[in-house]
């Protein structure tokens, strides 16, 4: 029996794949213009803080979950010598603020007294200059001998001379040498508060403290470990998660097309639960990937453009780093 010709062979073939064609061009286009693979951040980011100088951890004073405020401490770091430098110097810093104020009192009181002391002996003087006239008279007439009258001139010179002194020692005060002593001690005293000051913002840096108010996500050192200062290895991480967000990188094709306010599907690659946000920021730079896509074949250099995805509702359970696949719709 003679073979069917070729193109009646191929036809149902053909129909085949004219209905698959069909099929595809009928079908609903996507609902989104780009996905891009993302975690689950805090909205303030993850604060990795590391010590602010070399030691010892002697205390570790949060658990990891713990909710902590800004500014609360963290992690002691064992520096007895720079808490004790910071105890002497701000006692330091007292004595000196004290004999400061003591110069100040005196340079007032030293005036009064001296004030007083010219008014003393002025009047003391005035007294010696009358006995004399009167002993003058007295002389003259012959009722007093030469050595009572000598005596008189001698004892008024010295109320001149007592008074010369007191006038003296009064413009001393006031011209100047115990206000300078008195600017000498308030200089000191400034010097030495620099100094207190500065030995406690050193002991401060034997505590780590939070930044802003958050969460404890991780400690990664403990008690007896070194701080490592100098390598810049952080000691725990802090984040805020009340507030999470996305962030998702975009590829270079699709970088253009987002914006602000764009509308978003997120959800974790495998499961049936899906969540909405809205795209609240978009970064002005391009930057290289960090988060991997599951596909084998993804190229993981390329460049992307980095965006952030708030959560409408309830995010994802509350893992930082968690990745997520995020769909921007159209």
């Amino acid at each position: 029996m003679p073979r069917p010709p070729l193109l009646l062979r191929l036809t149902p073939w053909l129909a085949a794949c004219s209905a698959a064609l069909g099929s595809s061009a009928t079908s609903p286009p996507s609902p989104w213009i780009a996905t891009a693979v993302g975690r689950v951040d805090s909205e303030m980011e993850a604060r990795h803080l590391p010590a602010a100088t070399d030691g010892i951890i002697e205390r570790v004073l949060v658990g990891r979950g713990d909710h902590v405020s800004a500014g609360q401490p963290l992690i002691a770091i064992d520096c007895a010598p720079r808490r004790a430098e910071a105890r002497a110097r701000a006692a330091d810093a007292r004595r000196a603020a004290s004999a400061a104020r003591a110069m100040a009192a005196g340079t007032d009181a030293d005036i009064a007294v001296a004030r007083a002391d010219v008014d003393t002996t002025r009047a003391q003087l005035a007294n010696e200059a009358a006995q004399l006239r009167r002993a003058e008279d007295i002389y003259a007439r012959g009722f007093l001998s030469r050595s009572g009258y000598d005596s008189r001139i001698a004892q008024r010179q010295a109320a001149a001379s007592a008074l010369g002194a007191a006038e003296a020692r009064l413009a001393d005060l006031g011209s100047g040498r115990r206000p300078a002593e008195q600017a000498e001690a308030e200089a000191a005293a400034e010097a030495a508060r620099f100094e207190a000051a500065t030995a406690a913002a050193l002991a401060r840096q034997c505590t780590v403290t939070s930044p802003a108010e958050g969460d404890v996500l991780q400690i990664l050192r403990r008690e007896g470990e070194y701080s490592g200062a100098g390598t810049g290895v952080p000691l725990i991480v802090i984040g805020d998660l009340r507030h999470l967000i996305v962030r998702a990188e975009i590829g270079e094709r699709d970088a253009v097309r987002v914006r602000a306010g764009q509308r978003a599907e997120i959800w974790i690659e495998g499961g049936s639960q899906r969540w909405t946000g809205t795209v609240t920021e978009t970064a002005r730079i391009m930057g290289r990937r960090s988060a991997r896509a599951l596909d084998p074949t993804d190229r993981f250099d390329r460049d992307i453009r980095e965006v952030f995805v708030r959560f409408d509702g309830a995010p994802p359970p509350a893992l930082v780093g968690l990745r997520v696949t995020v769909g921007l719709l159209r």
